[in-house]
């Protein structure tokens, strides 16, 4: 027989508030205890990026932004030369506060140096366009998504300037919905670095232990956002390689989009 509370409703019994307690607890999301995250830009909602292989035509990009004066031969040593000059350098905890530009690898590249400035500026245009990748529309509702919920914020390694990754997320609708965007071409810094996590942090004015972050590399994102006080969640991209040196992750997902689950 039911309770009644005087009406002719019948009242919610003991056990039924206990069970809508527990359901409410079940669908709680892992991105519900925290009022903002920040994410990781390539591998995390940016794909494609980084096509500096053999096999890449840097001839063909030189030539469609324009150029003509080298061949291309001449145009893949250069930049693979820079690229792989970079991507030593970045690995060399000397650099993480002090990465030079693009632009700088060209200026001092003994290959490039003797170049004129507008042969070295399509350069680093070929450059920035094999590194940048695209922003799926799948991945971009994602964000949306979170942004119904969550303050946002990106905290991105990049080596060429930021304007063709603004111009990717004008192209998706995603620019405004970030309350903070660092991108370490613009700064000079690289993940796992402190830097770049405290200004993110700073600039959310929250604790720390109120924001997530999110990303694909253990030891530049998990390691580094941790040592902040951040709580993390990995994107694994099925690789299931994980780097006992770095502090684990509290969260553990294939695909951005898993966040939301």
């Amino acid at each position: 027989m039911n309770e009644y509370n005087g009406g002719n409703l019948p009242a919610v019994t003991r056990n039924e508030k206990q069970n809508q307690a527990v359901d409410k607890m079940r669908r709680a999301r892992f991105i519900d205890g925290f009022e903002a995250v920040l994410l990781d830009m390539g591998n995390t909602f940016m794909f494609n990026v980084d096509r500096f292989s053999e096999t890449d035509d840097f001839g063909a990009t030189y030539r469609r932004l324009g150029g003509g004066s080298l061949g291309d031969g001449e145009v893949g040593r250069i930049i693979l030369s820079v690229f792989r000059k970079m991507l030593s350098e970045c690995r060399d905890p000397v650099h993480y506060e002090c990465f030079p530009s693009v632009s700088s690898y060209l200026e001092s590249s003994p290959e490039t140096k003797a170049l004129s400035k507008t042969e070295r500026v399509l350069l680093e245009q070929v450059f920035a366009a094999h590194e940048i990748g695209v922003v799926p529309e799948s991945h971009a509702d994602a964000i949306r998504r979170l942004r119904e919920t969550h303050r946002l914020g990106v905290v991105s390694d990049i080596w060429s300037a930021s304007d063709l990754y603004r111009k990717e997320f004008d192209r998706v609708g995603i620019w405004n919905l970030f309350d903070v965007i660092l991108f370490s071409s613009d700064h000079g810094v690289l993940k796992p670095s402190p830097k770049p996590f405290l200004k993110a942090i700073d600039a959310l004015g929250l604790p720390p232990s109120r924001i997530l972050f999110v990303g694909d590399s253990l030891r530049r994102d998990i390691a580094g956002a941790k040592a902040e006080g951040l709580s993390t969640a990995w994107i694994d991209g099925g690789t299931g390689n994980v780097d006992g040196a770095a502090d684990s992750p509290d969260l553990v997902i294939q695909d951005l989009r898993d966040l939301l689950s």
